[in-house]
């Protein structure tokens, strides 16, 4: 990596979380002078990271392996033998395939992988939860939730994977699509009967739309909070306006899509 791309990278950083970017200038800081032993470097191993996502059960573990190394025919052929065996296709991509994809996005936010490997992940498990959709069918809908990138953000491999896993847990969900406006979410509300709106950016420059967005959803009496997720989101940024709630992750996101549609949560329960 050249320096100046280095440089960039650290510039930035410091603009957008000058928190942490102080507190490593102050571990650096303290392992020059001897202050505190430096860490022993197989902390967050891959090995590590497996053990805490991966599932015990060894043919899912295998079915996330499979996400994990991006190849969707194996995928897709592990995922049909754990259906016709009479596996729950809810449980299979919960447990078995969304492990794989959740593993590469830490390795991803290690700088152990990059955005080629998450794609073919991603592709992997999405073969994997097309099986699982057509055996659960027409099963009756958990509620109607909009997905959306905010406008300005043409970045949309999270959201999509999101979608899919509430696709896969019973949700009626209708993809607006990237770099989408406030209007437009407003009109796809209205026209929908859609009790949860899901937005997300991957850059700090665009989430100012989330903020927009889940204002004139609140100004517009729509009932209709903002679940807001990506890599430039955060549970504190998200808590400096209202109608919306922060999840970090799609299984978080469906556990907020259950509460809102089937439990009558609002967004001050998850605040």
């Amino acid at each position: 990596m050249h320096m100046d791309i280095v440089m960039q990278a650290v510039e930035e950083m410091r603009l957008k979380d000058p928190v942490r970017f102080n507190q490593l200038v102050q571990e650096g800081m303290a392992l020059e002078l001897g202050i505190i032993e430096p860490k022993s470097g197989d902390e967050l191993t891959i090995d590590r990271i497996k053990a805490s996502l991966f599932p015990e059960n060894k043919e899912y573990a295998a079915v996330s392996q499979s996400v994990l190394d991006g190849k969707r025919k194996v995928t897709e052929k592990l995922v049909k033998d754990l259906l016709d065996a009479g596996k729950d296709p809810v449980d299979v991509v919960t447990h078995a395939l969304m492990p794989g994809i959740q593993v590469q996005c830490e390795l991803y936010d290690m700088g152990k992988s990059y955005v080629p490997e998450i794609l073919m992940s991603n592709d992997a498990m999405q073969g994997g939860i097309r099986l699982c959709q057509v055996q659960i069918g027409d099963v009756p809908s958990k509620g109607n939730v909009a997905s959306f990138v905010a406008e300005g953000d043409l970045h949309d491999i999270g959201k999509n994977i999101c979608a899919a896993i509430l696709k896969a847990n019973g949700f009626n969900v209708i993809d607006i699509g990237r770099d989408v406006p406030k209007e437009k979410v407003l009109q796809i509300v209205k026209e929908n009967n859609i009790q949860l709106a899901c937005g997300s950016t991957l850059m700090s420059t665009t989430k100012h739309g989330l903020i927009d967005t889940a204002l004139l959803l609140e100004l517009q009496k729509t009932g209709v909070s903002v679940a807001c997720g990506g890599a430039a989101v955060s549970k504190a940024f998200v808590s400096t306006f209202n109608n919306a709630m922060y999840t970090k992750s799609p299984l978080e996101t469906v556990k907020v899509a259950d509460g809102v549609c089937n439990e009558g949560k609002k967004w001050e329960d998850y605040r």
